[in-house]
């Protein structure tokens, strides 16, 4: 695309336990950019335990304009998961801001960097810029847009879901000397509940529909306008649980941005997320997660990494 032949971008990220598919990550991510000018990588990796660090290493000295940072072990101080990547996602912007004028790449590209791109090409990327009125620009999955967490529209999602899903399940009697027919009426509730304030909301949105304003979204992958990060961060104004991709989206659209779905802008098909849609997956999946040697089975691992690809 010749709008892009002039233009960098930089993918950034934080990872964890990442050693068996952060190469083939990058290299999607690689021939997905590959219509611009340069391409840069920067990523932060905290709480590892299995070879990441060593893989990272390796890609570093390999790979040209490639970087990592290592936060080390953040359980401990961090103990909220969401904070602690609220924290590492701060760290990039800081390093977005620490770059010379000169070298500062024109778009920002935030990418989950665990399988969630698998469908990640250079047409879905260019299509981001066949018009220049936005912001930032979030990514669509063709079997349903599923980061409802990360979704703020004042029809679609207007706050967050988890909250709405406490409240209302607080109203759903759980008797304490529980029968299996309790116990089995109870699951029925939950699952109903998660329906409504969840899984309907993962809606699919056709490649042909056109653009959709939101206040906040991500679905894996995001692409910004470097400005973004020079002014905002991931900090939260106020003592809400509200996540790091709302915070961060909340400043731009109050500061007279524009942020958007492009439904052209694929980045995968199924995932472990969506297919949640369908009941009888939620079922086998809960079932399979209270059998440990189901769990922790070659076959089921061989099933995630399958959906991970398609």
């Amino acid at each position: 695309m010749s709008i892009l032949k002039n233009k960098s971008i930089i993918v950034v990220g934080t990872v964890r336990n990442v050693e068996t598919i952060i190469t083939s990550e990058i290299s999607r991510c690689y021939k997905a950019l590959s219509n611009f000018k340069s391409v840069y990588f920067y990523l932060v990796e905290s709480d590892s335990n299995d070879r990441t660090l060593l893989v990272l290493e390796n890609l570093k000295n390999t790979l040209k304009n490639f970087n990592f940072k290592s936060l080390g072990k953040l359980e401990t101080k961090i103990p909220d998961r969401l904070e602690r990547i609220r924290f590492c996602r701060n760290d990039y912007v800081h390093f977005i801001r620490s770059l010379e004028i000169e070298t500062s790449p024109n778009y920002v590209m935030v990418a989950d960097l665990d399988g969630m791109n698998s469908a990640l090409k250079s047409n879905s990327v260019d299509s981001c810029f066949t018009r220049n009125d936005w912001d930032a620009v979030v990514a669509n999955q063709t079997f349903g847009y599923y980061d409802i967490l990360a979704l703020r529209h004042p029809n679609w999602q207007v706050n967050d879901w988890t909250e709405e899903f406490k409240t209302r399940k607080d109203l759903i009697i759980k008797h304490k000397a529980s029968t299996l027919i309790d116990n089995f009426k109870y699951f029925i509730e939950l699952e109903k509940l998660k329906q409504q304030v969840l899984y309907s909301k993962m809606i699919r949105i056709r490649k042909t529909s056109p653009w959709i304003q939101i206040d906040s979204g991500f679905g894996g992958n995001a692409i910004y306008k470097t400005e973004v990060f020079l002014k905002h961060d991931y900090t939260k104004e106020f003592d809400t649980k509200e996540t790091d991709h709302v915070s961060l989206h909340r400043k731009i659209v109050r500061d007279g941005g524009s942020v958007y779905i492009n439904p052209k802008f694929i980045n995968s098909h199924f995932n472990t997320y969506n297919i949640n849609k369908f009941y009888t997956v939620r079922v086998i999946r809960n079932f399979i997660w209270s059998q440990d040697f189901l769990y922790n089975s070659s076959i089921y691992k061989a099933i995630k990494k399958l959906f991970r690809l398609l």
